[in-house]
């Protein structure tokens, strides 16, 4: 019978390994933020009359906006990766994904980013064409598209969780091999990892009380714990 760690032997593992790396998880994590900001907000800067050509191109560009910050994810992964197997790590890490078999990461990264972005897409389009002083009067409707939508996008979020560090303890594997292996890994784990995001659900909570500082620290507990979910998984499989 396979042995797996709980949620706080992964959480002390993650604080663990961020301990004299901090910084380096920080900047990092900052950085890929900006990035993400800066590549959302410029793919949703198109300003035409015509609605649904609007539409289209807003719903492309976020599109593609969405598929290079997922490939700087790959890069935030191996950082991350490399603090929890004590490796060397650099905010250089976060080019990762453009630098290392990037063909592999574009084509894994982009099966994950149209799944995800298919899930979330009537939403999407719901709140882009539904003026925004009468979603007050319709709040079921939204509530209900929301619930929906993000449950979509969490199931299939949580099927791929582990693609990125896949993508990199095992470069010689194919696209089709990864997702494969991604989705195996995560039959019958899929709510233990939930149950991990929920775990760190109050330390984002008590962030805002430092006025999303500490949200910083918290974002980094997050992504070292579920680094720590894939190694101890991996750990599991042998």
């Amino acid at each position: 019978m396979k042995y797996y760690k709980t949620n706080a032997q992964l959480f002390a593992d993650a604080r663990k390994a961020l301990l004299g790396h901090l910084s380096t998880a920080v900047w990092s994590l900052l950085l890929y933020f900006a990035i993400a900001l800066f590549l959302t907000q410029f793919s949703s800067s198109v300003n035409i009359s015509n609605t649904y050509l609007r539409l289209i191109i807003y719903i492309v560009s976020r599109f593609v906006a969405t598929l290079a910050v997922s490939l700087f994810g790959v890069g935030l992964s191996s950082i991350f990766l490399n603090l929890l197997y004590e490796q060397p790590a650099s905010i250089r890490g976060l080019l990762t994904g453009f630098l290392e078999n990037p063909d592999n990461c574009i084509r894994v990264r982009f099966y994950i980013t149209f799944g995800e972005y298919v899930c979330l897409l009537p939403l999407q389009i719901f709140l882009f064409l539904v003026p925004t002083d009468t979603l007050a009067e319709i709040i079921p409707v939204t509530a209900a598209l929301t619930v929906f939508c993000l449950a979509g996008y969490m199931y299939w979020t949580l099927t791929f969780a582990m693609a990125n560090y896949l993508l990199l303890d095992f470069p010689e594997m194919n696209s089709d091999r990864i997702l494969r292996a991604a989705r195996t890994m995560m039959r019958g784990n899929r709510m233990r990892l939930f149950r991990l995001y929920l775990r760190l659900l109050p330390l984002h909570l008590l962030g805002l009380f430092s006025l999303g500082i500490a949200n910083v620290w918290a974002s980094c507990c997050q992504y070292a714990s579920v680094t720590a979910f894939y190694k101890d998984m991996m750990s599991g499989q042998q």
